[in-house]
């Protein structure tokens, strides 16, 4: 179940951020990218329940980095509007999305 909602999940976000889900994976510092991955990150680990490590080894990050990003984006959500508008908006089409919706995942073993 994991590796395809990562899929789906990142491209969603990769589509709101604008770039392919190539460079969203990028170890860029481009705060549009960090942004756009911390998002990434709070959706699945929150929403979805996906492991750290799971989402670690799909970004090429640490689990350190994970944790520093979940950590950093309650702080944005709570002080930069800009950022809580592009995560309610990702996070509005990934409800919206048939495929991640619970009876069309396929959950592993």
């Amino acid at each position: 179940m994991s590796k395809d909602v990562l899929l789906k999940v990142c491209k969603i976000v990769s589509d709101e951020v604008g770039v392919t889900p190539k460079v969203l994976r990028s170890q860029s510092r481009k705060q549009q990218l960090v942004f756009g991955r911390m998002i990434f990150v709070i959706i699945c680990r929150n929403k979805f329940n996906i492991k750290t490590n799971d989402i670690a080894d799909y970004l090429g990050l640490t689990i350190g980095s994970i944790y520093a990003y979940l950590k950093n984006c309650s702080i944005e959500l709570k002080h930069n509007a800009g950022f809580r508008k592009d995560y309610e908006s990702i996070l509005e089409r990934i409800n919206k999305n048939k495929a991640l919706t619970k009876g069309n995942l396929k959950h592993s073993c």
